[in-house]
């Protein structure tokens, strides 16, 4: 009797589980769904999503263009002049068209194009194709006039432990190769223009040499302070008209506010003759 007892609530136990089970499945199933629905959504997102990269900020254009492409020249103004290719060359060979000019110092390695644009920022860590680059780019004063017409025209570039950019810079404090490469050649798209060397020296930055834009007497009053400062003196006289070109480059640890310049003198058309030795 105790025997049968024990059996049956036994198979009551069974089926009451199985009712509940039955009864229950789909209410569980209900409650849980939205989080279910939720991990499928999320696994569907992990597989379709790119997660954001750093990228650098874009290079702006300048909004203010050194030059107009569709310019021309007066004709009969220029005559049977011809402008130079090297620049609208190089312009179309690296698809920028901040490169304005290109300067060279014979007996150097200083053989570079020159890029112009509205800082004198991006091209400090960008080259000529505005990659990232530690090297740089030389380039002019962004308050610079792309024709080198201003008094002070100032090119820019790095001191590179490789003997790259403007390293080269240094070997004008010796007299000797001060007198023998004494010529700066720059070639813009409007002509080909030569400097006459005249002073190579060392400051910091409180000295004010890339003014660009002068006073009356300031200009005669900065060339007098540059020439005070040379390693060496020269014959080459500076007037109030006259055109001057400065190369910058940083001198002595990294971050320091100390320069190296070297300076140069605009040839007048009545003082050059092509037979000249560069």
């Amino acid at each position: 009797m105790r025997d049968t007892f024990i059996k049956t609530l036994i198979f009551l136990s069974i089926l009451l589980i199985v009712g509940l089970s039955f009864f229950a499945f789909p209410l569980l199933r209900g409650i849980l769904s939205p989080f279910a629905a939720d991990s499928e959504i999320i696994e569907d997102l992990d597989n379709t999503i790119d997660l954001p990269t750093y990228e650098e900020e874009p290079y702006e254009e300048d909004p203010y263009p050194y030059y107009n492409e569709e310019e021309e020249y007066d004709e009969e103004e220029e005559e049977e002049r011809e402008r130079p290719t090297l620049v609208p060359e190089a312009r179309e060979r690296y698809l920028n068209n901040d490169i304005v000019a290109h300067i060279q110092i014979p007996g150097t390695a200083i053989d570079y194009l020159i890029v112009h644009t509205n800082n004198n920022s991006f091209y400090l860590y960008h080259d000529l194709w505005r990659n990232r680059t530690a090297a740089g780019t030389v380039f002019l004063d962004y308050l610079n006039s792309t024709d080198f017409s201003d008094s002070n025209s100032i090119i820019y570039g790095h001191n590179m432990r490789n003997g790259t950019k403007f390293h080269d810079i240094r070997m004008y404090r010796g007299r000797e190769f001060f007198e023998t490469n004494d010529v700066m050649v720059v070639t813009t798209v409007y002509d080909v223009l030569y400097y006459d060397i005249f002073a190579i020296f060392t400051t910091h930055i409180n000295f004010n040499y890339i003014q660009v834009e002068f006073e009356e007497g300031e200009f005669l009053e900065m060339v007098e302070e540059i020439k005070s400062r040379s390693y060496h003196s020269t014959d080459v006289e500076v007037d109030e008209d006259d055109s001057i070109l400065i190369l910058s480059t940083c001198w002595g640890p990294v971050g320091t506010d100390y320069r190296l310049v070297l300076v140069g003198k605009l040839r007048s058309d009545d003082n050059y003759d092509e037979d000249d030795d560069l």
